[in-house]
């Protein structure tokens, strides 16, 4: 496994950046543009409009980069509904024994989740909708975003309410943020299948074969957003992906689908109640839900 922050790449795979992106400032290029050669007449000095011209394109005033070697803050965020009796205390047991601080926005549970969570001391922020976001999955990430945002953090995970990260994982993750190169950090993320013992691997089951961006650095000021999309909306914001960043073989368990059959025949339902036309996903990977023999790989949590 290699940790060595200098050796980075730029996350290629990842989704592209809308066009739309915007900076925290007070004009827009094509507006400065028109006003250097509003001058009928052509006077002026030429050597400022090229000062002015080559300014456009120098990283905004407004973004301030907070990168530091030491003594950075790790918060994890989670979006949580209805998980009582499920993977829930575990997750938070889990993350309370290698994260400074918890931010949970729970999408309008009814069955007392938001107690579970209170429970936890490092919970610092937990919002509770009296609405449901679920089936506008954007306008969710984003709530969870901005209450995150407001705790002042130097780096964000991004966790389900389903996944438990590697003891090895866990102890590399302080030297992954205590550096100064890379602004997003990637692992590879294994779907267990109707238990812990095993996850699944086919043409339509590969998550792991890829990487999965879920750590970020916070830095105020950067342009954040989320695609408008009502399902499978990236766990990071998509200006995320145009950062540097390190992709490591560090492991993380899925367990959304390691529960029973029934289990995921409700999974199945919600997903085609959802996303009935694979407007947002592919239907033929709804359908393989249902495989009645899927291919399993005994998982090794170590490499």
């Amino acid at each position: 496994m290699m940790l060595d922050p200098k050796k980075r790449r730029q996350h290629v795979n990842g989704p592209i950046v809308h066009r739309d992106i915007r900076s925290e400032t007070t004009h827009t290029p094509t507006e400065t543009l028109e006003s250097l050669h509003a001058d009928p007449k052509g006077q002026g000095d030429q050597d400022a409009v090229k000062h002015q011209e080559t300014d456009l394109f120098r990283e905004p005033f407004s973004v301030r980069r907070v990168r530091k070697s030491q003594g950075n803050k790790l918060t994890a965020m989670l979006q949580v509904r209805n998980e009582r009796g499920r993977y829930l205390e575990e997750v938070l047991d889990d993350l309370s024994e290698f994260v400074d601080e918890i931010v949970i926005v729970d999408d309008a549970s009814t069955d007392g989740t938001p107690d579970i969570c209170r429970a936890y001391p490092k919970v610092v922020r937990l919002e509770v909708l009296e609405k449901p976001l679920f089936a506008e999955e954007w306008r969710l990430r984003n709530a969870l975003w901005q209450a995150a945002a407001g705790t002042s953090p130097d780096w964000l995970l991004s966790v389900d309410a389903d996944e438990l990260y590697s003891t090895e994982a866990k102890k590399a993750i302080r030297a992954l943020i205590n550096q100064e190169h890379a602004d997003w950090i990637a692992f590879r993320f294994y779907d267990m299948w109707g238990g812990r013992t095993h996850y699944r691997e086919d043409d339509l089951w590969g998550l792991h074969r890829r990487h999965t961006a879920s750590l970020v650095r916070y830095m105020p000021g950067y342009p954040y957003f989320y695609p408008q999309q009502n399902h499978h909306v990236p766990r990071l914001p998509l200006p995320c992906t145009v950062l540097p960043g390190i992709s490591t073989e560090l492991k993380v368990q899925h367990l959304g689908w390691a529960g029973s059959l029934e289990d995921r025949v409700r999974k199945y339902l919600r997903y085609k109640r959802i996303d009935p036309h694979g407007e947002w996903g592919s239907l033929e990977h709804y359908e393989s839900i249902l495989d009645p023999e899927p291919r399993l790989i005994p998982w090794k949590e170590e490499q």
